[in-house]
């Protein structure tokens, strides 16, 4: 996630506040824990900074603070971490779905890319776990 680290402090506490409440959508995992912990690792988040960006807040507070994301890349970045979270479980559900799908109107980014998006993430869990297959035998 190297190209994370140069978002802005504002926007990192964001982030995380964002893939928290998407991670609590259906259920936490210990997966999903572990994926958030890695980018606010890779942040640099301050304990305090972490325990503020992944306090629980209701979708209409989420979605308000949508607007300190403002760096185009940010922007698409969080789409692509948001459909890896989803798939941390293993299944992406249709709440994370239309939850992913708030978020990229909300940053005002066309649907078509969000699509495309998405396709990208599943192509690259899928040569992963072919990878994975490949290699382990």
């Amino acid at each position: 996630m190297e190209d994370l680290k140069t978002v802005e402090a504002k926007e990192k506490a964001t982030f995380v506040a964002i893939l928290g409440y998407a991670a609590r959508l259906n259920g936490l995992t210990d997966n999903e824990v572990d994926f958030i912990n890695k980018i606010a690792s890779d942040f640099n988040l301050t304990e305090e900074e972490n325990k503020s960006a992944t306090k629980e807040r209701n979708e209409i507070e989420i979605i308000s603070i949508l607007k300190y994301i403002v760096n185009p890349q940010t922007k698409l970045k969080i789409i692509r971490e948001l459909f890896f979270l989803g798939y941390a479980d293993g299944n992406l559900s249709n709440e994370e779905v239309l939850f992913v799908s708030k978020v990229g109107n909300a940053l005002n980014i066309p649907v078509e890319t969000i699509e495309k998006i998405s396709d990208w993430v599943i192509r690259g869990l899928e040569w992963e776990e072919e990878g994975q297959e490949l290699f382990s035998a």
